[in-house]
């Protein structure tokens, strides 16, 4: 089952919910990577403060699938929800309660947990696919949403983007 998209109205539930929650901040951060970022619980869960530099999220080689780098740029929003988890600490970004690295499976169950308990359907991909959606909602050209997303294939791309009612309405209507 592909994850859901999931409107602003659900991440603004999901932003509330992770407010409340204990380590707020930390959790506020990894659900902001999936919905503005697109990224994969794997990226998330090797990502070290370095990898932020000059306004953009270098996620270097062998930490994405195929062992390739990307680059990514960051909003202020980001930065000041990285600076607020952190605390001037640097180093490894997610570390679970017993202070160990998150894995990639980790950082899947923490997002899972956190839909479910803020009852909103969805998965650890449904911020990436979201956020697919909305850049090719909004015209971006796929082959850009293709690299955002680190694909080497636009099929691959296409098989996270969703159909809105925008889209349907401007394909019969204009």
């Amino acid at each position: 089952m592909r994850a859901p998209i999931i409107s602003s109205t659900d991440f603004e539930k999901l932003f509330a919910y992770t407010d409340g929650m204990e380590r707020a901040a930390m959790y506020r951060l990894m659900i902001l990577l999936t919905k503005k970022l697109g990224l994969r619980p794997m990226e998330i869960a090797g990502m070290e403060t370095g990898w932020f530099v000059g306004g953009e999220l270098r996620i270097p080689l062998g930490h994405s699938k195929r062992k390739q780098g990307r680059s990514l740029p960051v909003d202020a929003e980001i930065e000041e929800a990285l600076a607020a988890h952190m605390g001037g600490q640097m180093g490894r970004v997610f570390r679970n309660a017993a202070g160990e690295a998150f894995t990639a499976n980790g950082i899947s169950e923490a997002i899972r947990r956190i839909y479910r308990l803020a009852g909103v359907q969805g998965s650890c991909y449904s911020g990436r696919r979201t956020m697919a959606t909305r850049m090719v909602d909004n015209k971006v050209n796929i082959a850009v949403v293709s690299k955002v997303l680190g694909h080497s294939s636009i099929a691959t791309t296409q098989s996270y983007i969703g159909v809105t009612d925008t889209m349907m309405r401007e394909a019969l209507f204009t």
